[in-house]
């Protein structure tokens, strides 16, 4: 049996296999250039195919994205029930928004959401972010008061929010509800998290490399505390994994600043350089978990979660903290006057 949709209906079934990442983001870009047409509605054959693509392709970029990772000697969908993968027709408007937009004008129409978005489509949000990434409108959509809102989201993208407009609040996460997404969506908020930290590197102004460590602080600060209240240290494993890359022992703390232009206020060049710090500075946070892990006794409620938090967490060590410890006194010295050397 052949079943037709139109061509409009076809380029938001395109964007939504993107954005799970069934096809490859150069098919965004494609996309985005040629100024596609939008659906005014869907027929019930798009409404089927798109929501056979998130279902599945959500699914398949859970287990991509960290649900293959072994904890306790079991993959994500060995571990507890799925996530609930509830769409609504937001995810139409947000398609539509993008694919309809000038993302590339100074100021292009807002994003329209109604009601409150899902969970499943706040991750969805977060992948179709990740996957714009490079395409030059990642900026645009950073700023959208809908994206800001959406938890993790926010999560996974604070840096680049934060280079776009100061990040005033940070929508909390819910352990119970959110947990087995980040848990799933593990290495691309990771990958997230290190272009950040490649991002900076070539940005010269001063209070841009401030907003970005602001908005890195305040998310970790609230995450941090949320999840230490659940005893849920483990859903702070993606920073391990961002650190075990990012954090070498050739890493010198010029690196996280190279850029900056050296005429501005010395003031804001310490600021810039300290809030730049925010990564290394959230590590001291999961050194001193760390210990407490490895406090727990045989005896003790959460050892076998402690000891596989030990084990995960030494690929970091404490050699890796302890060169955190040392990027963040660089970075928090005085800048000289003379320029960083690439």
């Amino acid at each position: 049996m052949t079943f037709v949709i139109s061509r409009a209906e076809t380029n938001v079934l395109t964007l939504a296999r993107v954005a799970v990442g069934i096809i490859p983001a150069t098919d965004a870009m494609r996309l985005l250039v040629s100024g596609v047409s939008i659906p005014q509605k869907l027929g019930p054959t798009a409404r089927e195919a798109i929501s056979d693509t998130l279902s599945r392709g959500t699914v398949l970029s859970l287990a991509r994205n960290g649900g293959w990772i072994p904890s306790a000697e079991k993959r994500l969908w060995e571990r507890g029930p799925a996530p609930k993968l509830e769409f609504t027709a937001n995810v139409v408007r947000i398609f539509n928004w993008v694919l309809g937009t000038p993302l590339t004008e100074a100021d292009p129409p807002a994003l329209t959401i109604k009601g409150a978005l899902t969970v499943a489509e706040d991750a969805l949000m977060t992948q179709l972010l990740d996957r714009l990434r490079g395409t030059g409108v990642e900026g645009t959509v950073a700023r959208q008061p809908a994206f800001r809102k959406a938890p993790l989201t926010v999560l996974t993208h604070a840096g680049l929010m934060g280079r776009e407009a100061a990040l005033d609040a940070v929508p909390p996460i819910d352990v119970t509800n959110h947990g087995v997404w980040i848990d799933g969506l593990r290495t691309l908020i990771a990958r997230n998290w290190i272009h950040v930290e490649k991002l900076r590197r070539d940005i010269t102004e001063p209070q841009v490399l401030s907003r970005i460590g602001k908005a890195q602080s305040d998310t970790l600060d609230a995450f941090f505390a949320t999840i230490n209240k659940a005893e849920r240290h483990d859903l702070a494993t993606f920073l391990i994994d961002a650190a075990t890359q990012w954090v070498t022992p050739d890493r010198k703390g010029e690196d996280f600043t190279r850029s900056m232009a050296m005429d501005a206020p010395l003031r804001e060049r310490t600021d810039a350089r300290r809030r730049s710090a925010a990564l290394l500075r959230a590590l001291a946070t999961l050194r001193e978990w760390d210990q407490q892990h490895r406090a727990v006794r045989f005896i003790d409620d959460g050892y076998d979660l402690a000891q596989r938090l030990v084990a995960d967490w030494e690929r970091l060590g404490e050699r890796g903290f302890q060169r955190a410890q040392e990027l963040v006194a660089e970075l928090d010295a005085i800048p000289t006057l003379a320029a960083a050397k690439s």
